[in-house]
């Protein structure tokens, strides 16, 4: 009877281990160093560990990254609470070993929508974007791809391929759980310049702010590869703070000032960060109007489709949508890069770490 335990208990420790290294294939840009671990998975939305897992591997710490720039550390302590502080410099030494990204190939949809329209109830537009995002060193990485434009009844824009979104991005992380993020190029909701984000986001903190400076035009990308484009007159600047209900894993969010289109006034958002899923209700009023809408993000499934050492082709981490119920009056309205740094750095607090 012992020797059946014996056996049994070997097999679910096996069993274990192999998982724990299966889990260590999703990861890009593996560093470790004594019992901590440097690791970055672009294929989800948070990169929250199974510290057991880790353990099973001989691993303590945690420290996650963006581009190759950590952004905090994790332990667990042995009450099983987790223990967030500022991560370590990567050792010099190892930066030339430790680049190991792999050529990402990303499905990703765009949509947009409005209801109740008296002359048209439900109209949409939905882009399939394939995109590329090569990621290079020093926090910089590079945006691009193509569009498959599948149904448009909501605006007059033609349905031809066209480029994708195409910029540079650089995440730069400071001291006290600080961080900026820069884009420049052309980028969504047909908009092209230059759009900074900082913020200050400590994960053991209810509080975050920031503030989002861009300096913007529009740009279209007409049939016959035609390319016109306004000129950079749309300068936007947006201040934004957030409070954590730690008990609901939720957030309520203000921000405010100069949207799109000089239009100024604030935006009051409810969000609640399930596992899976971020999900919210906003209302906005500003000198163009008032409104309300709804906010989701989430991952789309399956993730990772095919893989080798070098090349991916995967689903996207996050797709967000934002619906406003009042379309085409131009209120509270923004665009988007790869990622709004407010939001990205939410799913690293210990409070959203925890339900995991």
């Amino acid at each position: 009877m012992n020797k059946i335990g014996l056996i049994l208990l070997s097999i679910v420790l096996l069993c274990n281990y192999s998982y724990a290294q299966k889990v260590l294939k999703s990861f890009e840009n593996i560093a470790k160093v004594d019992s901590s671990i440097y690791f970055e998975n672009r294929t989800l939305r948070s990169q929250v560990v199974n510290f057991a897992n880790l353990k099973e591997l001989g691993f303590n710490e945690a420290i996650p990254m963006i581009h190759g720039i950590p952004v905090a550390s994790y332990r667990i302590d042995k009450l099983g609470n987790i223990q967030v502080a500022e991560a370590r410099d990567f050792p010099k030494h190892l930066r030339s070993k430790r680049w190991n990204y792999k050529l990402d190939f990303v499905l990703k949809p765009q949509f947009s929508a409005s209801f109740g329209n008296p002359e048209k109830a439900v109209a949409n537009k939905t882009n399939l974007l394939l995109n590329t995002n090569i990621v290079l060193a020093h926090g910089f990485s590079v945006y691009t791809g193509v569009a498959f434009p599948i149904i448009n009844n909501l605006t007059s824009q033609p349905l031809n391929i066209r480029p994708a979104p195409t910029f540079i991005s650089q995440f730069i992380g400071l001291k006290k759980f600080q961080y900026i993020s820069w884009s420049m190029g052309l980028f969504y909701q047909d908009r092209y310049g230059l759009d900074i984000q900082y913020q200050k986001a400590n994960p053991n903190a209810k509080i975050s702010y920031g503030i989002d400076i861009n300096y913007s035009g529009l740009y279209y990308w007409y049939p016959k590869r035609e390319f016109r484009y306004t000129g950079l007159k749309d300068f936007s600047t947006l201040a934004n703070a957030s409070w954590r209900w730690e008990k609901y894993s939720s957030q309520v969010r203000m921000t405010a000032g100069r949207f799109l289109h000089g239009d100024l006034g604030a935006k009051l958002e409810f969000v609640r960060q399930f596992k899976k899923a971020d999900i919210g209700f906003f209302g906005v009023s500003t000198t163009n109007g008032s409104t309300v809408g709804l906010h989701v993000a989430f991952a789309i499934a399956p993730g990772s489709i095919a893989q080798n050492k070098y090349l991916r082709i995967r689903t996207t981490e996050e797709f967000v949508w934002d619906y406003y119920y009042s379309n085409g009056f131009f209120i509270g309205e923004r665009f988007r890069t790869n990622f709004r740094l407010d939001e990205r750095l939410s799913l690293y607090n210990r409070n959203y770490w925890s339900q995991f």
